[in-house]
């Protein structure tokens, strides 16, 4: 322990005061209005889960779209006029100005630097959603639905879902405020895309956590009343509806998008179409009624070999029975004789 002088010493002392180590946390990025992208679900582990994300979205991305093609293009170009060369000499010749200047460069360099970080675009990127086992990974893409469906077809023909902890991976088109007048004017423009030209079923599955402002009943009824308004042929199937509308409220933000044959794809459930639930029950009859069928084989096989044991058995339980007989009906014969034999005699 430090003598309490020299504690006070040390808190006293203006420069322990003045160069105190400041910690800066990262700046992350939030959701915005306008975005697209993927929401994600997990049971645990929501860093292995966003990293899971990052594989699958980059792996099939790759294979529609091709490899991302990094933004230092304009760092690679180099103008036909020679400007570079000339900024590489001067760069070699001692520079004229103070140290004032120097440091004025440095920091338009470094501003320069965190512009370009600022603006730099990415094709996928995490984005904190403040709620617990809800992961959303950001997109450039402009379609997000067809790379959700490539992904499902993909692991439900092979049969591999290739995440351990992502359950969900529902694709996303807009992002909006979670209330009542953004919500209906995104989906305004986005039932346009889907309602408008010809007439389908659709379902409407909706989900909240940390809001309870909005009612389910009352976005249903108002998203369904939109729907009508596009197209009046549009009908209402909550077991084998056509087209899903998607609406996941997070806080105070609210997902939309939707998707074609959502229910036939298991709500997009990874792990369900990797192995389905089906295939299991229907393998597990087969095998019972293959098992029953052999069982009932054997079970008539052993019935006849004891009937035939049990009948062989009888019949040498009668014979015996009929030889015990016929051995005492000769003694019973021989005793009677003798007896009849003895009177004679007497007589």
């Amino acid at each position: 322990m430090e003598p309490s002088a020299k504690k006070s010493k040390m808190t006293k002392n203006h420069k322990f005061m003045n160069n105190k180590k400041k910690y800066f946390h990262a700046k992350r990025q939030a959701l915005q209005p306008g975005q697209r992208g993927f929401f994600a679900t997990c049971n645990i582990n929501e860093k292995a889960c966003v990293r899971e994300c990052y594989n699958l979205l980059n792996h099939y991305a790759d294979l529609l779209y091709g490899p991302e093609q990094p933004e230092n293009e304009l760092e690679k170009k180099q103008p036909e006029d020679g400007s570079v060369g000339d900024a590489k000499d001067d760069a070699g010749k001692p520079a004229k100005g103070s140290t004032s200047d120097e440091d004025d460069d440095l920091e338009a360099a470094a501003a320069k630097c965190r512009e370009k970080l600022s603006q730099r675009k990415v094709r996928f990127q995490n984005v904190d959603t403040n709620t617990t086992n809800c992961v959303f990974i950001r997109t450039q893409l402009e379609d997000p639905v067809a790379l959700g469906k490539h992904i499902i077809n993909d692991i439900a023909t092979t049969g591999k879902s290739m995440s351990r902890f992502v359950l969900r991976l529902v694709p996303i088109e807009a992002v909006c405020r979670a209330n009542m007048p953004d919500i209906i004017s995104a989906a305004g423009v986005l039932f346009d895309k889907h309602f408008l030209k010809e007439p389908t079923s659709y379902g409407i599955i909706f989900n909240h956590r940390y809001n309870q402002q909005i009612k389910r009943d009352d976005i249903i009824m108002q998203l369904a009343d939109l729907v009508n308004s596009k197209n009046v042929g549009n009908t209402v199937d909550l077991k084998e509806a056509k087209k899903s509308i998607i609406v996941e409220v997070l806080r105070g933000w609210c997902l939309l998008s939707v998707i074609d044959n959502y229910l036939g794809c298991k709500k997009f459930n990874l792990a369900e179409l990797a192995n389905p639930s089906e295939k299991k029950t229907s393998g597990e009859g087969d095998s019972k009624s293959e098992k029953s069928s052999e069982d009932s084989k054997t079970n008539k096989e052993t019935n006849k070999s004891i009937e035939n044991e049990d009948s062989k058995s009888k019949e040498s339980v009668e014979k015996e029975n009929k030889s015990d007989m016929s051995a005492e009906e000769s003694k019973s014969n021989e005793e009677d004789k003798e007896s009849k034999a003895d009177k004679e005699q007497t007589n």
